[in-house]
């Protein structure tokens, strides 16, 4: 049985990719990222053009969020150790296309092509719900003063 064209669905690389997006905001606190780290992702992401490229630099963004550039650097470094983007060139960020795009499947097609060597595999961890944070024990979860399982 073939399916007729109106029951067939075309998907884009547009909705692909706001698939994968929707994927990695339900991943992204897993990661543990600052509300600072978030800020300038989502910046990153909202300024994305054709390709996966972000033309802002360090002052710009930090501009945009009202804050200085000291706070942008170390969260690009973060979002960057993740493989999330890395910098192309001064002022110039691509995020990588394996989490969101923007552009036709033969612009995708070549920017997977572009992901330097360097840029990490984007792992998403595969539990459901956020671990503890650590301590200032240094037990998961564990807080002065508050009681503990022991034994389990």
């Amino acid at each position: 049985m073939t399916a007729s064209a109106e029951e067939m669905q075309t998907v884009s690389v547009e909705d692909f990719s706001y698939f994968t997006a929707q994927e990695l905001a339900r991943a992204l606190p897993m990661f543990r990222l600052t509300a600072s780290q978030y800020d300038v992702w989502n910046t990153l992401l909202g300024e994305m053009g054709r390709g996966g490229r972000v033309v802002m630099t360090q002052d710009e963004i930090a501009d945009r969020l009202g804050t200085n550039k000291a706070n942008i650097s170390p969260a690009l470094t973060v979002l960057r150790e993740r493989g999330l983007c890395w910098r192309e060139s001064p002022g110039v960020y691509r995020i990588n296309p394996r989490i969101a795009f923007k552009g036709t499947v033969d612009e995708w097609n070549e920017a997977m092509d572009d992901v330097p060597a360097d840029v990490p595999e984007v792992v998403l961890p595969k539990y459901r719900r956020r671990p503890p944070r650590p301590g200032r024990t240094g037990r998961a979860g564990a807080r002065p003063g508050s009681p503990t399982l022991r034994g389990v």
